[in-house]
C-alpha cells in the first residue's frame, strides 16, 4: 500500500506520521500515471486519483535543495489567461491526503532515482502546481501541519510556499494558521491590465490585497510577490516605476518570471534586453528582486504549464 508503513520508514517518516496519515484517509493515495523528465533534469509527474482524476506536480532539482511543486485542486476556477490549468475549469478540491500524497511520492522517486543525492535533498515545497491553495484553504492547512510536523514529514515552515492569485479576504486566516511562507501572483502594475488577465481582480481590487497584506502579514515575515512577464504588456520601465510604488511599504521581494508558453498566443515572454532593463529598474527603487528562470519548459512544466485533461468548467468562488 502507498502508505504501508515500511515504505514511509524508508523516507524517514514514523510510526506516528503512518497512523496521521491512515486518520486523514487510507482511500486517497495516488498512483504515478506518467512521468516525463526535461532536458533540464526537472521531472514533471502525472498522477492518478481513485476517481480517475490526474493532478501535476513537478520535482525540481537545485543547486542547494530539490523543490516540489505541488497541486491543490484538480484544475482551477480561476482563469488566468496565461495559465493552462486556468482553461480546465475546476473538477474538483483535493483532500489532504492526495496532497501529501504527492509529497510521498517525489520523496520515493528522489532516493530511488538519485535525484536528491546530488547534495540536493527534497526539502522545498511550493504550492504552486494545478488550482488556487487559497480556494482549498482547509485541506491544504491539514497538509501543511502534517509536512511540517517534526514526527512526521518534518519540511521547516520557511520552506512551504503557498501561492495565491491574491484571494484577499483569507490572507488573515492564512497567516494566523499556518507558519508557511506566502506568494501572491500579481502580474501588472495596475489594475486595468491585472483584470485583463486575472479575474479575481474584479473581486479583489490591487488596493483591497495591499490593505489585507498590510493588515494581516505578521512581524518579521515578508512576502513574495510573482510578477509574469510579458512582451510589451507589463514590462516597460514605466511599470517596474509602478510596481515599486505599489509594494512600497510592504516587507517583500518580487520574483520577475520570464512568461512560458501558454493558451493566449498574445502573451510572449520579452526580450532578455527588455528583461535586464525591468528588473534593473525595479532594483534602482531598492526592491529585492530576483528573477526565476524556466524549469521544465520543454515538458509542460513550467510556470503557467500544468494541465491534465479537458474538465467541466465550474465557476470561479465568490
Amino acid at each position: 500500500p502507498a502508505w504501508d508503513a515500511a515504505a514511509l520508514a524508508a523516507l524517514g517518516v514514523g510510526a506516528w506520521a503512518h497512523e496521521a496519515l491512515l486518520a486523514l484517509d487510507p482511500g486517497l493515495s495516488l498512483e504515478v500515471a506518467e512521468r516525463a523528465p526535461s532536458e533540464d533534469d526537472t521531472l514533471r509527474l502525472v498522477l492518478r486519483a481513485r476517481d480517475g482524476a490526474l493532478i501535476e506536480s513537478v520535482l525540481i532539482p537545485g543547486p542547494a535543495r530539490t523543490t516540489l511543486c505541488v497541486s491543490s485542486q484538480v484544475g482551477c476556477a480561476r482563469a488566468c489567461a496565461f495559465c493552462e490549468t486556468g482553461r480546465l475549469g475546476l473538477a474538483r478540491q483535493l483532500a489532504a491526503g492526495e496532497i501529501v500524497d504527492q509529497v510521498r511520492i517525489a520523496q520515493a522517486l528522489a532516493l530511488a532515482e538519485g535525484r536528491a543525492r546530488r547534495g540536493a535533498p527534497l526539502r522545498n515545497l511550493v504550492f504552486m502546481g494545478m488550482g488556487e491553495p487559497f480556494d482549498n484553504l482547509g485541506e491544504v492547512l491539514k497538509a501543511i501541519r502534517l509536512l511540517t510536523d517534526p514526527r512526521a514529514f518534518r519540511f521547516a515552515p520557511s520552506h512551504v510556499t503557498v501561492s495565491t492569485v491574491g484571494v484577499a479576504d483569507k490572507i488573515e486566516a492564512f497567516f494566523r494558521e499556518a507558519r508557511a511562507e506566502l506568494a501572491v501572483s500579481l502580474n501588472a502594475p495596475d489594475d486595468a491590465r491585472r483584470q485583463a488577465i486575472m479575474p479575481v481582480n474584479a473581486r479583489f481590487s490591487m488596493a483591497a490585497l495591499k490593505e489585507a497584506l498590510a493588515r494581516s502579514l505578521p512581524p518579521g515575515r515578508r512576502v513574495l510577490f510573482e510578477y509574469v512577464l510579458f512582451d510589451r504588456y507589463n514590462d516597460a520601465p514605466d511599470d517596474a516605476d509602478l510596481l515599486a510604488a505599489y509594494v512600497a511599504g510592504l516587507r517583500c521581494r518580487v520574483n520577475v518570471i520570464p512568461c512560458n508558453p501558454g493558451p493566449d498566443p498574445a502573451l510572449r515572454p520579452p526580450s532578455a534586453e527588455r528583461l535586464d532593463a525591468f528588473v534593473a529598474r525595479l532594483s534602482g527603487h531598492g526592491v529585492t528582486t530576483l528573477v526565476r528562470r524556466p524549469r521544465g519548459r520543454d515538458v509542460g512544466g513550467a510556470c503557467g504549464q500544468l494541465a491534465g485533461m479537458a474538465r467541466v468548467r465550474q465557476p470561479a468562488p465568490a
